[in-house]
């Protein structure tokens, strides 16, 4: 019986599943963040190579196509680096690489139509048509976008607070909730920490919970935030949209990512701004990852994308 190893490497954490050809899930494995902006190719090629063994191991198989989503990818080079990581650590053949919205949809979607909203660290939007064709819109990186991520949201509500201190920005409920999350006694002493290293994007980006619940109380900074947040993420889902021409028919809109699920709020008013006459607006409940063992199981099968 043959079998197939499915990879979600996000931001944060790093998910593996190995499955046999019927697609039952036989292992599973998980490690730390696998992103190769912000890990770097050495990080990337230990932590895909510690997944992949641990499944295997687990299973007692190897498999005979594996398919890997990643945040970050998406870039030819990015997928040339990638290829060449997984050859290093031993797969060669039926190996697919793809961004971890693909995944997402292709885990999420019933149509195949329509397009995935990955809301997380980062953010991307991913589609496909009927035609087969593709786009994306976002997922170039907490320093130059991921607009209405989690670390987006985070550092945002960073940036309101330091603002409030200068007396240009409102006072704000934040400056309590920063002072709590990253254990400073001062609002400025944030600055230091951030730049020397000391928080993780993966803080700043759970800080966005406490953006969630400042608004929830009253704040209207927070409010406006996450207003803004909601609106850059519509916005990427209205760009794959239109370019796919996919307004005039039905489609699905997959809702992936822990932001989302942090922030129900956020979740909501995204799907709001986003629905449409014949558009299912749905969150994703199972794993990513089985959307890349579903990719794993086509390419043994011979089948297309």
């Amino acid at each position: 019986m043959k079998h197939v190893l499915g990879i979600d490497a996000g931001g944060t954490k790093t998910r593996a599943l190995l499955a046999n050809e019927a697609g039952q899930i036989l292992a599973a494995a998980s490690a730390g963040g696998a992103n190769l902006r912000t890990h770097g190719e050495p990080e990337v090629e230990k932590v895909l190579h510690a997944v992949a063994e641990e499944a295997c191991a687990a299973a007692g198989a190897r498999p005979d196509a594996v398919a890997v989503g990643v945040a970050g990818a998406g870039r030819a080079e990015d997928e040339d680096l990638l290829r060449a990581i997984l050859q290093r650590i031993g797969y060669r053949d039926h190996v697919i690489v793809t961004i971890d919205a693909h995944i997402a949809f292709v885990a999420g979607s019933e149509r195949g139509v329509g397009l995935a909203l990955v809301c997380g660290t980062g953010s991307i939007a991913w589609g496909r048509n009927a035609s087969g064709e593709v786009a994306r819109a976002g997922g170039w990186g907490w320093q130059v976008g991921d607009e209405g991520s989690g670390y987006w949201i985070g550092r945002s509500a960073i940036r309101e607070v330091l603002r409030a201190q200068d007396g240009r920005g409102s006072a704000t409920l934040l400056e309590d909730a920063l002072l709590d999350h990253f254990a400073v006694s001062r609002p400025d002493q944030i600055v230091s920490t951030i730049h020397g290293g000391g928080v993780p994007r993966r803080e700043v980006s759970l800080f966005a919970a406490s953006v969630e619940r400042a608004a929830l109380s009253g704040d209207a900074v927070a409010a406006r935030i996450l207003d803004d947040a909601a609106e850059e993420l519509a916005l990427a889902v209205r760009s794959v949209r239109e370019r796919l021409r996919l307004s005039g028919g039905p489609h699905d809109v997959v809702l992936s990512g822990g932001t989302f699920r942090a922030l129900p709020t956020l979740e909501k008013e995204v799907s709001q701004r986003v629905a449409a006459p014949g558009v299912s607006v749905r969150r994703l409940e199972q794993e990513p990852t089985v959307g890349a063992v579903k990719l794993a199981l086509e390419a043994v099968r011979g089948e297309g994308p």
